[in-house]
């Protein structure tokens, strides 16, 4: 899991890590304020405690939630050691990124002097570590959250224990040298740390409202479709399984795409409602276009959606991935951007099913590139700034 190098050093010694992590959706029986202790005879120092977050308040964890801690120490260099050391003790880095220089000060203010020491309320991001620092940090929290996956997954199989799909919420890593407390692991980050979510949308009401829902509504047994509820169900599962909420994001595709070829060859209605999934992204790119090249007009934009197909693609080979590891892989992007991205092709459809409304509810990116008009309600994106 570390470098073997670390193993081989003449003056090794052990850094101690703790990982925190809040866990929900699970409870004791009966009330147990004390916890549980784990110990793992195969290893040595790898041991699990789990407590409710407030004995005194909810004794099982039921309300509030269990908190698990996650013990194991680990072989560490005499770099390694003496960063560790000076970093919990006296607030100094005596080695940076090679990315940065000393003093650190990006906005003028000297957040890091020349000799290492860090400014008062002053906490340096992950960005900052030296190369030798941020290798450990990274392989011993992906470590001990696979031990905390394992263990929680096992326990809740062999009890048979209700659980949701993911029980393992935020996680926070510590270390230590030596004897006393664990201070935090700085976090992860960087000096520019930007991420953007949609503002909430509700619900808007005047009379062009009113007259959109009449012509809804006189279009006998129209509904919302339900390629729009099952992303709409994903979103709500991005948050607590990500993994699960992939491979309903692609489900609601794929039935977008299915519902909207039966519409438009009705013989096809019982194949593509007993054929196992389809290859989504050869569909988009080949078959949609065929099925409307007669209609004149009505799909001479499709050529620019091919930069989207791709991503369409990308988002297949990680449903398979999933499907078939049962992990999600390391590579893949924020659930959010998915969810924009089928979004953005179910409003499509809804366009080639004659919503020409729809156009305006396309992501404002890929509106702009078609030209097609700008909602009449307007929604807003927020961003949050972390860092330096």
């Amino acid at each position: 899991m570390i470098k073997n190098e670390l193993y081989l050093s003449m003056d090794y010694k052990y850094i101690d890590f703790i990982l925190i992590i809040n866990v929900e959706g699970m409870h004791f029986q009966p009330h147990k304020p004390e916890g549980i202790e784990f110990k793992v005879d195969s290893e040595d120092n790898l041991r699990f405690v789990l407590r409710p977050k407030d004995p005194e308040e909810d004794a099982c964890g039921h309300r509030l939630g269990l908190e698990c801690k996650v013990y194991k120490s680990y072989p560490a260099s005499d770099k390694q050691v003496k960063f560790v050391t000076a970093f919990n003790k006296h607030r100094k880095m005596i080695n940076v990124s090679d990315e940065i220089t000393l003093p650190f000060k990006p906005n003028d203010e000297i957040l890091i002097s020349e000799d290492g020491i860090c400014a008062d309320r002053f906490s340096p991001r992950r960005d900052l570590l030296p190369t030798y620092i941020l290798e450990i940090i990274e392989s011993v929290e992906l470590e001990l959250n696979k031990h905390a996956d394992r263990f929680f997954k096992l326990l809740r199989w062999r009890q048979f224990c209700d659980a949701p799909g993911e029980v393992l919420k935020s996680s926070s890593l510590y270390w230590r040298v030596g004897e006393g407390e664990y201070p935090i692991t700085p976090l992860d980050g960087g000096t520019s740390n930007v991420s953007t979510v949609n503002g909430m949308f509700g619900i808007h009401w005047s009379e062009r409202h009113k007259n959109d829902m009449q012509n809804l509504w006189l279009n006998e047994g129209l509904t919302e479709p339900l390629g729009h509820t099952l992303l709409r169900e994903a979103a709500t599962l991005s948050q607590e399984s990500p993994r699960s909420s992939i491979l309903m994001i692609t489900a609601a595709l794929e039935t977008a795409v299915k519902t909207h070829i039966s519409k438009i060859v009705p013989d096809a209605k019982w194949l593509m409602e007993k054929s196992p999934a389809p290859p989504i992204d050869k569909i988009l790119r080949q078959y949609i276009p065929l099925l409307h090249k007669n209609k004149s007009g009505k799909i001479n934009f499709w050529k620019k959606l091919n930069p989207e197909i791709n991503k369409v693609e990308k988002l297949i080979v990680i449903r398979n991935k999933i499907a078939h590891t049962g992990k999600l892989p390391e590579i893949t992007k924020p659930v959010q951007n998915y969810i924009e991205l089928v979004s953005d092709f179910l409003y499509i459809i809804d366009v080639l099913d004659g919503h020409e409304w729809a156009k305006s509810l396309v992501g404002y990116e890929l509106r702009k590139s078609l030209d097609w008009p700008n909602p009449i309600d307007k929604r807003i994106k927020i961003k949050i700034s972390q860092g330096y």
